[in-house]
């Protein structure tokens, strides 16, 4: 079971800052408690406060996690190491004769994520799509260091907030092949990708849909625009 300081740590890396107050009413703590932790946090140097000023009455504190709270979700860089390094043996001349420098990126991914597909495939056999979403998300929960998922009325969410490629591709927006390639492999189902930006948080969330829902393959097709679009028509 989680601390409280723990707990608002994740409370943290999930909503990218939050209020004494906010802190308080999330966690069901007496705002005095959560305003004492808060405190410890930033005295052991995992968050960090800002003043912000309201139109009206005394200016507030908003928290915020450090670079070394963050760091208290570790990404697994050492396994992608492992991953990148098994691929690069394997690979030959063929396997990337005439290829440009990005295309050769694609493909080490791409069989980065297969690879590890293969190793969590045999896990995963002869389960439901419910169970294998929520083994999927332990996964990421285990390279990443925070990944959710929750059931839709649609199917199924998978959110990924301390994606392992953040730092490496941090300016790609249409989701990074390794998440889809390996998510599909995994899942056996269509997985669409969205980035989930509000001015304070952002992550990598992943539409799943079951194939047997009308219309799943067309609609994970529509970015998120077009999808408000249609649900309004």
């Amino acid at each position: 079971m989680q601390t409280s300081k723990q707990q608002i740590l994740v409370l943290l890396k999930r909503a990218g800052s939050a209020t004494v107050e906010e802190a308080a009413g999330a966690l069901c703590l007496a705002s005095m408690t959560a305003r004492q932790h808060l405190v410890g946090l930033e005295r052991d140097g995992l968050v960090r406060s800002e003043k912000v000023k309201r139109q009206t009455g005394r200016p507030h504190y908003v928290f915020k996690l450090t670079p070394k709270g963050e760091d208290m979700f570790p990404r697994r860089y050492d396994l992608l190491a492992q991953l990148l390094l098994d691929e690069l043996g394997n690979l030959s001349p063929g396997d990337i004769e005439g290829l440009s420098a990005s295309e050769k990126r694609s493909l080490l991914v791409q069989r980065m994520a297969c690879r590890l597909a293969e190793q969590h495939r045999p896990q995963l056999y002869g389960r439901n799509l419910t169970d294998r979403v929520a083994a999927t998300a332990d996964l990421l929960q285990t390279i990443g260091g925070f990944a959710e998922w929750l059931e839709t009325e649609d199917g199924f969410e998978i959110r990924d907030y301390n994606c392992v490629f953040a730092r490496i591709t941090p300016h790609a927006e249409s989701g990074c092949e390794w998440h889809i390639t390996l998510l599909n492999s995994l899942l056996e189902h269509p997985v669409a990708h969205e980035l989930v930006s509000d001015g304070k948080v952002q992550c990598c969330r992943y539409l799943v849909l079951p194939q047997s829902v009308n219309g799943a393959t067309a609609k994970l097709a529509l970015s998120p625009a077009e999808r408000g679009m249609e649900s309004h028509g």
